[in-house]
């Protein structure tokens, strides 16, 4: 019997890696598909996202900020206000197209 030949090993995909590092944390997608709606204070995504703590959300935002997603900017003499990057805003069409996977997979 001839042996089985040997299947070529897996690797992981650097890129995904690096995306999930910052999209695979929890409240994340959330985060930045309400921002899409447009800029906001903390204490409107506060509201917006009902069961996110506040210590979550702060360091999402932050995180968020670190990556280049998002922008904070204190627009005198108001409040601090989170916006999409460009970069943010180029995740939209993935964060919709699994919106809609959610909304019509089999439960």
């Amino acid at each position: 019997m001839a042996p089985r030949p040997t299947p070529a090993p897996l690797t992981a995909d650097a890129d995904l890696d690096a995306a999930f590092e910052i999209l695979g944390r929890k409240w994340t997608g959330l985060i930045l598909h309400t921002l899409a709606t447009r800029p906001a204070r903390y204490g409107e995504l506060h509201t917006a996202i009902e069961r996110i703590s506040t210590k979550m959300l702060a360091d999402r935002l932050r995180e968020l900020v670190e990556a280049g997603l998002v922008t904070h900017d204190r627009l005198p003499p108001g409040p601090t206000t989170y916006t999409l990057t460009a970069d943010g805003r180029a995740l939209l069409p993935a964060l919709e197209q699994i919106r809609r996977w959610s909304r019509h997979r089999t439960r």
